[in-house]
């Protein structure tokens, strides 16, 4: 919180002062009438003082609220003689330096009409404004203003405008108007480079942002430009790098900013650090954090996160855990991003109870979670089984001030459908849709898989109809839903219908889609047919899947074509497809009920042979094989 204003108080105003000290942590203060009321009450020249110390004192520190400083601009207004623009040039520098723009840019209207002339800095200003406030338009009003004023725009002018277009995502337009700068016989200085590069870094374009670092390295001859990248434009540029993924490239720029004698400092290394810990480099990032050690940079936040989440990607929680542990003895606080990454990893181990508790110590340490810790938690619950404790969590969010979003939704319907609670799943997503908001294509993929899989064929058919009534546009994994779904439930002739619409809406099919067709004509014992689409893959540029061959060697087994399915088994190696475990267990159940013991023998060996480990199907298989003859007891 600002701290108030200390005012002077001589004995004859003392009653004004307090008067003014009431009034400036007034809610009263928002209207203009109650503002002049109360700065008729101060008479010159005895609070001339008063105003003095405001804009050299208070304005300079930052030491005032938004209300205080309209009071001390409506005082301005009404003095006569009224102050210099260079009072209120102050004044709107001051408030603009907190974010008010939009306050700056009303207040500079009503000067004009006490005859008042802004001058070139009043013009920056307000410039600085409109660019700030993705106006860039406005901007260029008033450079235009400033030209025919015959004022000579500066670096921190063109500064603004390349900000300005950059915060609109126009950085091309940024890039232009950096190189006209030279013809308006302003050159460029670090902060006009910075903010550049900043912008072309934000939307990604490094190979431009690179070229414009590399000439401030070298000097651009053609516009006569010297002006050297110091540790911000280094850290700009590096920063940029590493979260696009050009580590190498960071690296050598964080090496040649080092050669040049600028001493990296914490914020730096932590964009290396979190760089290099995403890209998989985490003993280098380790290894910069002894560096920093040694350099007495005491780590940050930002270092301790990007280090463990780096180690909790290898699997190192360990490790990972102690740096934690650390970070707290260090008397850092985790934020945020600390605590997601720690909490993701406890779920993604099934350590959700470890997990539970440390969103707990986040609540009691005064760090907000947001809907990414609550999804993670969420997801953690729904994986291990524990729905009503999801459910739980899910209503505490809104108690900790954390809104329901379509993500922590979706996650909790998945969780009730893999229950088998179809009717709670539904009964969620009739409450987002009540509170406005609205499903993804996941949602209705969830939901839609849910009710195939409880058998409730008709109202899958009229959530589908309801997802594109709603404008959600169903994707391959809808339609594989669909068809699985169907087909599962007896509905064949509307799954291959359903599929061959498919095929005239030019839809890109998948290999997903085939293979939970196949299936379904495999098991309605239409094996012909199943072949006959098995076939037609290469005309669909597609190749089967493990999953794809294994659902065909099943089909042949059961109509007893044994040989046809081992001969399937051996065309996998030819097209590079690996047979799984699934794969093995089908054709050899197959050989057993037809009493061919030796072929299941010989399937076991390759399974040994290729490192497929077994299963308790695989295991059920050996044990059915053991009583038919003493020689495979070696198995």
């Amino acid at each position: 919180m600002v701290p108030r204003i200390s005012l002077p108080c001589p004995s004859e105003t003392a009653s004004n002062c307090k008067l003014l000290s009431s009034f400036t942590r007034s809610r009263y203060l928002t209207t203009p009438s109650s503002r002049i009321k109360l700065v008729s009450l101060f008479k010159k020249p005895k609070n001339q003082t008063l105003v003095e110390k405001f804009l050299k004192e208070n304005c300079k520190s930052g030491n005032f609220t938004l209300n205080e400083a309209l009071v001390f601009f409506d005082y301005m207004i009404l003095t006569q003689p009224i102050p210099s623009i260079l009072s209120f040039n102050l004044l709107f520098s001051a408030i603009a330096k907190k974010k008010h723009y939009d306050t700056v840019v009303l207040l500079l209207k009503r000067p004009k009409s006490t005859g008042l002339v802004p001058d070139f800095i009043t013009l920056n200003i307000l410039l600085d404004c409109f660019c700030n406030m993705s106006k860039v338009s406005d901007g260029f009003v008033v450079f235009g203003t400033m030209l025919r004023r015959g004022f000579s725009p500066d670096a921190a002018t063109f500064t603004a405008l390349i900000k300005g277009f950059c915060r609109e995502e126009r950085v091309l337009e940024a890039a232009k108007l950096f190189r006209k700068m030279v013809a308006f016989g302003c050159r460029p200085n670090v902060i006009s480079y910075g903010t550049l590069i900043n912008g072309l870094c934000r939307a990604g374009d490094m190979s431009l942002a690179l070229k414009f670092h590399e000439e401030m390295v070298n000097g651009n001859d053609e516009f006569g430009v010297i002006c050297k990248p110091n540790g911000f434009t280094y850290g700009i540029i590096i920063d940029g790098l590493c979260k696009h993924g050009f580590i190498d490239k960071a690296k050598e720029l964080f090496l040649e900013m080092k050669s040049s004698g600028i001493k990296p400092d914490v914020v730096i290394y932590g964009s290396v650090i979190d760089g290099l810990c995403k890209n998989g480099f985490v003993d280098m990032a380790k290894a910069l954090l002894l560096e920093m050690r040694s350099r007495k940079i005491n780590p940050n936040v930002v270092v301790y996160s990007s280090l463990i989440h780096g180690l909790c990607c290898l699997g190192d929680w360990v490790e990972a855990k102690g740096l934690f542990m650390e970070m707290l003895d260090q008397g850092i606080r985790p934020n945020v991003v600390t605590f997601s990454v720690i909490i993701g990893e406890l779920c993604k181990n099934g350590k959700i109870d470890e997990a539970n508790r440390l969103l707990k110590l986040m609540i009691q340490i005064g760090v907000s979670p947001d809907k990414i810790i609550y999804s993670i938690l969420l997801d953690g619950f729904c994986l291990v089984g524990r729905i009503d404790d999801a459910r739980k969590l899910f209503v505490s969010m809104n108690n900790n001030g954390c809104r329901h979003d379509v993500v922590c939704y979706s996650i909790l319907i998945n969780g009730y459908c893999k229950e088998g609670q179809v009717e709670e799943a539904m009964s969620l997503y009739t409450e987002m849709i009540l509170k406005g908001i609205r499903p993804t294509v996941i949602t209705y993929n969830t939901l839609l898989i849910g009710l195939l899989q409880a058998s409730k064929v008709g109202d899958a058919h009229k959530l589908f109809d309801e997802m594109k009534l709603n404008k959600v546009v169903p994707n391959l994994r809808t339609y594989s839903a669909l068809i699985d779904g169907l087909c599962k439930n007896g509905y064949l002739s509307e799954a291959l219908e359903l599929f061959y619409s498919l095929e005239n809406c030019k839809f890109e099919l998948n290999i997903e889609i085939f293979s939970c067709l196949i299936d379904g004509l495999c098991k309605a014992g239409r094996l012909e047919t199943a072949w006959a689409l098995f076939q037609e893959l290469p005309v669909y540029h597609l190749a089967p899947d493990v999953v794809t061959f294994s659902i065909m060697i099943n089909g042949l087994c059961k109509i007893g074509q044994l040989e046809k399915a081992n001969e399937m088994l051996l065309n996998m190696d030819k097209m590079g497809c690996a047979p799984d475990v699934v794969t093995f267990n089908t054709l050899m159940r197959g050989f057993l009920k037809n009493n061919d013991t030796e072929k299941v023998v010989e399937l076991l060996h390759k399974m040994a042979e290729r490192n497929v480990m077994p299963d308790s199907s695989t295991f059920s298989i050996v044990i059915k094989l053991l009583p038919m003859d003493e020689k495979y007891h070696q198995c």
